[in-house]
């Protein structure tokens, strides 16, 4: 078993809303050095959404740069617009990216051959491996196992998915009927609670954003997973089940992770793009007893 863990950082913006790059520093040092395999950078988490394509260049490049094959780098490339998602895709890999994950179209209302014809397209013009990533409370559809098995037939850069489901049977379901034709392929769960049944049925790891705030127990569960040790598989999979009340205790949970990484003393502005808003002084306060309760223990 080779489990992995990715952690989908999150991106610290300025109070005049431009991105913190000595903040994204420390945060690729902090999750690195505790163990974690690799970042995804410009994902739900980093708020993708919210940056001009300039700035996902520049956000990506530095990445690369500053990581420096330390871990492995995957760059969230998915835009709105075609051509864009084709041309930043090829960017990142050309910049030293390992691979790219790309959500599809958003607002449509897409059929199965929408999305197969859309992914065709986008995976015949890049030039490197490619993840899907598969988000069905975002865009509005699923991405069905046999949409994935036909692109799998066409693309041999097609290498994998992120699954950001809340149910792991539905990350089983693709492992379980993916991987006897094609079993290299890696699936990934997009949620931290789900690693542990994800990676047991087959799955690759995990693409989860709690790794933010606890990177080494997220490094140290893929350990256990790995070495098949059970009793440690148990408590970490308590921890975790209980730290990740960090997603039920707001929404989104972007300005919470960056908050709870500021009481923890790392450096990380808590500002976030429009619409999402900065936390204040009274949900602080609520979040506080969250906190005193979990990861203040």
């Amino acid at each position: 078993m080779n489990s992995k863990y990715f952690c989908p950082i999150l991106t610290s913006f300025n109070d005049d809303s431009t991105i913190n790059y000595d903040d994204m520093h420390s945060l690729y040092d902090h999750v690195l050095e505790n163990g974690i395999d690799g970042i995804l950078v410009g994902g739900s988490a980093g708020e993708f959404y919210a940056l001009d394509y300039n700035e996902a260049e520049q956000l990506i490049s530095d990445a690369v740069q500053y990581i420096n094959h330390r871990g492995i780098v995957i760059a969230g490339t998915g835009r709105m617009n075609r051509l864009e998602t084709i041309n930043l895709s090829n960017f990142a890999l050309k910049k030293g990216a390992d691979a790219v994950i790309i959500v599809g179209p958003y607002y449509s209302a897409c059929s199965q051959e929408d999305v197969f014809n859309y992914f065709d397209d986008i995976l015949g013009h890049i030039s490197g491996n490619v993840y899907l990533y598969n988000y069905q409370d975002r865009t509005g559809y699923d991405i069905s196992v046999n949409t994935v098995l036909r692109l799998l037939e066409k693309h041999k850069n097609l290498i994998g998915i992120k699954d950001t489901h809340p149910v792991s049977r539905h990350s089983q379901k693709y492992i379980n009927e993916i991987l006897p034709l094609y079993p290299n392929f890696a699936v990934y769960t997009g949620y931290d609670t789900n690693c542990v049944p994800v990676v047991i049925s087959g799955g690759a790891g995990c693409i989860g954003a709690l790794s933010n705030v606890y990177p080494k127990l997220c490094h140290d569960l893929v350990v256990a997973l790995n070495e098949g040790n059970f009793n440690k598989i148990v408590e970490i999979q308590q921890k975790i089940d209980t730290y990740a009340l960090f997603y039920e205790a707001y929404t989104p949970f972007n300005p919470l992770m960056k908050w709870a990484l500021r009481e923890m003393g790392y450096s990380i502005k808590e500002n976030c793009r429009v619409p999402i808003s900065k936390l204040t002084d009274s949900v602080k306060s609520d979040l506080d007893m969250v906190a005193k309760r979990l990861w203040r223990k």
